[in-house]
C-alpha cells in the first residue's frame, strides 16, 4: 500500500522525516502542489482529508466526483458536504485514532467502500455536476434580473 500526500506546507519537512523514521519512505509519495487531482484521485483507494481548517470542502467533492470513499476530519467544509449522509466517513478533529479506524474500516470493509464510492458518485451528480450547478445559477440570475427589472 502506498500513501500520497498531495499539497504543500510547513509540514512537508516533518513528515518526511517520519516516513524515513518509520521506514516507509518508499511507500509515501509527496508530488507537491497538484493542479490536476483528477488523475490521482482516480488512481487512490481513499481520499483522507485530515484537515485542521478546511473551509470549503472541495476536495471532498472531487473525490465525490471521482466516485472514491471518503474520510475526512469533522470540520466545517467536509463536514457541510458529508454529514448526514452515506457518501462518506466523519472522524473528530485532532483525533489521529478515530481517523486511524475510520480509514481501516474503508480498507478492510470493501463493501463498505463500494458503497461509499457509488453514494458519492451518485451524490456528485444529483448537486455538484456541472449541469446541476449551472441550472442553479440560471434560476438565480434570471431571479435577480426579475427582480431588478420590477423594481426599476
Amino acid at each position: 500500500m502506498h500513501l500520497v500526500i498531495a499539497g504543500e506546507g510547513p509540514e512537508r519537512e516533518a513528515l518526511t522525516a517520519l516516513a524515513v523514521g518509520e521506514g516507509v519512505a518508499d511507500r509515501v509519495h509527496m508530488p507537491g502542489w497538484v493542479q490536476d487531482s483528477g488523475a490521482w484521485l482516480k488512481a487512490c483507494d481513499l481520499l483522507v482529508c485530515p484537515s485542521r481548517i478546511e473551509p470549503l470542502g472541495n476536495v471532498v467533492i472531487e473525490a465525490l466526483s471521482a466516485g472514491r470513499p471518503v474520510v475526512a476530519s469533522a470540520i466545517q467544509g467536509p463536514e457541510e458536504v458529508l454529514s448526514g449522509t452515506q457518501d462518506g466517513i466523519l472522524a473528530p478533529v485532532e483525533d489521529p485514532v478515530a481517523l486511524a479506524e475510520a480509514i481501516a474500516t474503508v480498507l478492510e470493509t470493501p463493501e463498505l467502500a463500494d458503497r461509499l464510492s457509488a453514494n458519492g458518485r451518485a451524490r456528485f451528480e444529483r448537486e455538484f455536476s456541472a449541469p446541476t450547478v449551472l441550472a442553479r445559477w440560471d434560476v438565480f440570475l434570471h431571479e435577480m434580473a426579475s427582480r431588478r427589472c420590477g423594481s426599476v
